[in-house]
C-alpha cells in the first residue's frame, strides 16, 4: 500500500472586499453596477445573522466582493475621479440673487447664446 500523496485542495477563486454595507438592496445594487461593466463581483452575508435579526456591527455586514485583479477596475466604476479644478469657461454658470426683504425674489442670469 504505501503512503499516498495528499489530494490537492481545488484551488478556489480569491475574493477581495470592495464595499461594505448593512443595506442588503444597497450591497446588490453596487453588484449589479460592477457586472454592468464586466466586473465580476458577488454580494456575502454572514449565514444566519438576519434570522437571528442581527444588522448592525460585524455579524451584520454585507459585503460586496470583486476578484484582486479587478480591484483598480472596480475603484474607477464606483468612485470615478473628479477634476481637480473647474473648467476656465464660466458662460454656463448661472447666478441666482435673493432679495432679503420681505418677499423672496429671484432673479437668474440666463446666457442669450444659448437660444441662438
Amino acid at each position: 500500500m504505501g503512503l499516498q500523496k495528499p489530494k490537492k485542495k481545488p484551488e478556489r477563486p480569491e475574493w477581495i472586499t470592495i464595499h461594505i454595507s448593512h443595506n442588503l438592496q444597497e450591497a446588490h445594487i453596487i453588484s449589479g453596477k460592477l457586472r454592468a461593466f464586466d466586473v465580476p463581483s458577488m454580494v456575502h452575508t454572514v449565514p444566519g445573522a438576519s434570522a437571528i435579526g442581527i444588522t448592525y456591527g460585524n455579524l451584520g455586514e454585507i459585503k460586496v466582493l470583486i476578484h484582486p485583479d479587478d480591484y483598480e477596475r472596480a475603484i474607477q466604476i464606483l468612485d470615478p475621479e473628479m477634476p481637480d479644478q473647474l473648467e476656465e469657461n464660466t458662460d454656463k454658470i448661472q447666478y441666482i440673487w435673493q432679495d432679503d426683504g420681505d418677499g423672496a425674489e429671484y432673479y437668474i442670469e440666463e446666457d442669450d447664446d444659448e437660444e441662438k
